[in-house]
């Protein structure tokens, strides 16, 4: 896509400010439009984010800041550091939320984000017009060119996929990605199967859950050993609420071992880090370079 100077007011203001103080500016945005001059991009209904991710506004700018923090240090860390010039896909985008933390660093014109969900796509749209959010279907391939992307990003996509879904995305990733290209996205932690113990335990004592995902977790890993042992022999987890052949048992929730990615995609992409640490983040973050 072709953008007009002004798209890139954003990253001609900010493009010089760290980290932190980038931050600030977002979070000063959820509440003032125009900041330094510049007006900033605009923030879907607090209700569709929720829908999304739980939570809204100055919460969600953080936890997007803080998976934001990570792709670039680990970017840096393999030789591909993310540069003006870098192209990135954020796929599952939702209303783009990751893709404008990136605004100060990379040209408008090379930042895209990729949604199934019509709603999520117009919102993302609306919102931040200066980069390009694409439909995308279900199922692989997205019409685009291969090698087009150095950098592909997914937050809380593949903690929902099944394995077959899975899959075809991660190949079509080493598809669309440039040699050397890099891979960021998270999945659920091993801990989640006694976090779903722990929903079911509560609902069984008559406490009202806290969100209606907590009951889908209470009805997910239900035979915990199971699922554990599964985990522990490097297999992938998903539980979903319909069966086969309806389209929603692809979608539930899902947990992907370190072993698992190493056997099924390592002859695509070198596994760089599989970070299980709550601390730092609240998924695992699974960071791959294409091989080749």
């Amino acid at each position: 896509m072709n953008h007009p100077d002004s798209i890139s007011a954003v990253f001609d203001a900010f493009g010089g400010i760290s980290d932190e103080e980038w931050l600030q500016v977002l979070v000063s945005s959820v509440h003032i439009p125009e900041i330094q001059g510049v007006l900033m991009p605009a923030f879907p209904p607090d209700d569709l984010q929720r829908e999304i991710h739980g939570h809204h506004g100055e919460i969600s700018i953080h936890e997007a800041h803080v998976f934001f923090r990570e792709i670039k240090a680990y970017c840096a860390y393999a030789g591909r550091p993310v540069r003006s010039e870098t192209t990135l896909l954020d796929f599952g985008c939702g209303w783009g939320r990751i893709a404008r933390l990136f605004m100060k660093d990379v040209r408008p014109s090379n930042l895209y984000g990729a949604e199934t969900t019509d709603r999520f796509l117009m919102a993302a749209r609306r919102a931040n017009p200066a980069l390009n959010f694409l439909g995308c279907n279900l199922v692989p391939p997205m019409l685009l060119t291969s090698e087009s992307f150095d950098l592909i990003t997914s937050w809380s996509v593949f903690s929902h996929l099944d394995e077959f879904l899975a899959g075809h995305w991660v190949r079509e990733f080493h598809r669309l990605l440039r040699p050397g290209g890099m891979l960021v996205m998270t999945t659920q932690s091993r801990r989640f199967i006694a976090f779903c113990a722990e929903q079911r335990l509560k609902r069984a004592s008559g406490i009202r859950l806290e969100h209606p995902w907590h009951e889908v977790c209470a009805d997910s890993f239900i035979d915990e050993a199971r699922a554990n042992a599964e985990f522990e022999a490097g297999r992938f987890l998903h539980a979903a609420s319909s069966k086969p052949p309806q389209p929603q048992s692809h979608y539930g929730e899902a947990i992907i071992p370190r072993n698992y990615i190493i056997k099924a995609w390592g002859g695509l992409f070198r596994l760089i880090e599989y970070l299980d640490n709550p601390v730092r983040l609240p998924q695992v973050l699974i960071v791959m370079q294409k091989i080749g």
